[in-house]
């Protein structure tokens, strides 16, 4: 079983990727409008103030030679000066009406939430919150232009509102399109200088090219002019993780980021990958279980949980959180490789074909769901397929898994082996038959027959 550990956009290894759950639908940011630099989270969730006097930053989240960040003297100025300039704000008839179309998309009128959403968008006050829910929408169930062209219409309504950004940098992430993520994210930061949650997003592409030093630089420049920017504390942490440095990447989200915001679904996703790496899959599970909690909606963390129940034996949780991960991300291709993982180990063979299958029909470049199809047909008796079909599938799939990943890994992969092994099956089926055959035409008969009387056979001797 090739396991499917989901790691952050560009990550290196062997094919690991993550891109994160699409933002939740903002309700909270409805009610009282937007700042010009609104905060951005997974799901809307009170952050914690800070206590008068309280240290800007603990030692523990720096290193020696970092510049601990300091209080941007501007800052409450910015502040106090944000909500004066000209953003635009929600009308109450159109909260009301884009919640309804929210309630609408949960009880499984998608399509009809849409069309609500989308006549909502030329509003004056608040149409650019219905277009970002519409490309919300479109995000979850693998519509990925039409996501980005919703996107695009509520930055273009609103240049400061980051989680349209962020949402249409990581979808650009997701299929691979870093330069164009890259485009999106420098123009917005270039025409909003002083929107540090545009900065903070904007790190998601220097952490896809795995310039992680570049992330470092860009996350501390955020905090130097905003001590308490959690969304840059993340990227900090994100990017130390990458670079190997797990006690400081664990401290710098269980210090002043957990502080500000304890309910960040994705500061225990960061640990739950952290205890995981440390060969500490029991606090992993935990972490992930947190950030499920805090965020139903959040694929990559049922995903890694899922791997670890499956680790675990708990097949049927498993398989449950997997589902539920690709509601949200149809065409999260690891999910789907997970997912026929999880059915394989429970005995579901043919729903375990099925979902290496979506996953190349996805993907058919998916070098792992040509492995595990290729060893599903090889180890399983999968419904529809005799065994012959099913070991002439099997090299299928390990051929075209070599061509993919190139001699040198295919052999630590063992395909040659598996390759022989199958056709050794082929080869010892043709000859069974051909006895068989044989054996039919001496004895003048029908070996068919002669079977179902050998079974009436073993019946009687049965009772």
């Amino acid at each position: 079983m090739v396991e499917k550990l989901v790691q952050y956009v560009g990550c290196p290894g062997p094919r690991r990727v993550l891109w994160w759950g699409v933002t939740a639908v903002a309700i909270a940011l409805i009610a009282t409008g937007c700042r010009a630099t609104p905060p951005v989270e997974d799901d809307p969730t009170p952050v914690e103030e800070p206590e008068p006097g309280e240290a800007p930053q603990p030692e523990e989240e720096f290193e020696e030679d970092d510049e601990a960040p300091q209080k941007d003297d501007d800052a409450d100025e910015r502040e106090d000066t944000a909500e004066d300039d000209g953003v635009e704000r929600v009308a109450s008839h159109v909260e009301s009406r884009i919640i309804s179309a929210i309630e609408d998309a949960d009880q499984g009128d998608v399509d009809g939430a849409i069309e609500a959403l989308v006549d909502l968008i030329d509003e004056p006050e608040g149409g650019f919150m219905a277009a970002y829910n519409a490309g919300v929408l479109h995000d979850r169930r693998g519509d990925l232009r039409e996501a980005a062209q919703y996107y695009a219409a509520a930055l273009q309504r609103q240049p400061d509102f980051t989680p349209a950004l962020q949402n249409l940098i990581r979808l650009y992430l997701r299929v691979g399109e870093v330069a164009e993520a890259d485009e999106v994210g420098r123009t917005f930061v270039e025409r909003r200088p002083d929107n540090l949650d545009h900065r903070a997003a904007y790190l998601d592409v220097a952490l896809a090219r795995g310039r992680y030093e570049d992330a470092i630089a860009g996350a501390r420049e955020v905090l130097r002019r905003d001590v308490e920017h959690v969304d840059a504390m993340i990227q900090l942490a994100r990017a130390k993780y990458h670079l190997g440095r797990y006690e400081l990447a664990a401290a710098i989200v269980r210090g002043r980021a957990m502080a500000l915001s304890p309910e960040r679904s994705e500061l225990y996703f960061i640990l739950g990958q952290i205890a995981w790496a440390m060969d500490q899959p029991e606090d992993a599970q935990e972490y992930f279980a947190k950030a499920v909690d805090l965020q139903p909606r959040f694929p990559e963390a049922r995903n890694n949980y899922a791997i670890l129940l499956l680790n675990a034996g708990n097949f049927a949780r498993a398989i449950d959180h997997l589902e539920r991960a690709l509601e949200d991300a149809p065409l999260y291709v690891e999910a789907w490789v997970n997912l026929g993982n999880a059915y394989k180990a429970d005995g579901q063979y043919g729903e375990a074909e099925t979902a290496y299958q979506e996953a190349l029909a996805i993907d058919d470049e998916s070098g792992e769901a040509h492995y595990n199809l290729g060893l599903l047909y090889l180890e399983a008796e999968v419904p529809g397929h005799e065994l012959i079909d099913r070991n002439q599938l099997a090299i299928q799939s390990l051929n075209r898994y070599r061509q993919l990943v190139g001699e040198r890994q295919a052999s630590e992969d063992m395909v040659g082996e598996y390759v022989n092994e199958a056709m050794s099956n082929i080869e010892a089926e043709e000859q069974r038959l051909e006895a068989r055959r044989q054996l039919q035409a001496a004895q003048g008969g029908n070996d068919d027959d002669d079977d179902d009387e050998d079974d009436e056979d073993d019946e009687e001797d049965l009772d």
